[in-house]
């Protein structure tokens, strides 16, 4: 299984703020993207994104940054992975028009496995909390 870089960063990004849930506290954007050598500007998209989804608090100023909006004890990789990622795993099995990736639209000798697989999967990542990790 393949991430995106969103989703990979978006992860380490949450990581790194983990200590400001509890501590209240801001932390620079740059000093993130400094110490885990991550590009500062697709940092800032990516930061954009969980802080309009609710997973990030910015302000501006002096002491501004980003902190940790949510509890990392109840963030779990399944809700940061759905943030960037496509919900299926397979494309035949997110498109309202199937038959346009598959010809074995309704005989497909393999989709209740994949389905299977898909949902185990799934169950793993939504066990595994940001504070967990």
């Amino acid at each position: 299984m393949k991430f995106s870089r969103k989703t990979d960063y978006g992860i380490i990004l949450i990581e790194a703020l983990r200590p400001t849930f509890r501590a209240r506290a801001y932390v620079p954007l740059s000093e993130i993207a400094r110490e885990q050598k991550l590009p500062y500007e697709f940092l800032q998209k990516i930061a954009g994104i969980l802080r309009r989804v609710g997973y990030l608090e910015a302000r501006r100023g002096a002491d501004g940054g980003y902190r940790l909006r949510k509890d990392p004890r109840k963030i779990t990789l399944k809700e940061l992975i759905d943030v960037f990622e496509e919900p299926e795993m397979m494309r035949c099995m997110r498109s309202p028009h199937p038959e346009k990736y598959c010809p074995f639209v309704g005989a497909c000798p393999t989709r209740a496995g994949w389905l299977g697989i898909e949902k185990k999967v799934n169950k793993i990542f939504e066990n595994v909390t940001i504070a967990s990790l």
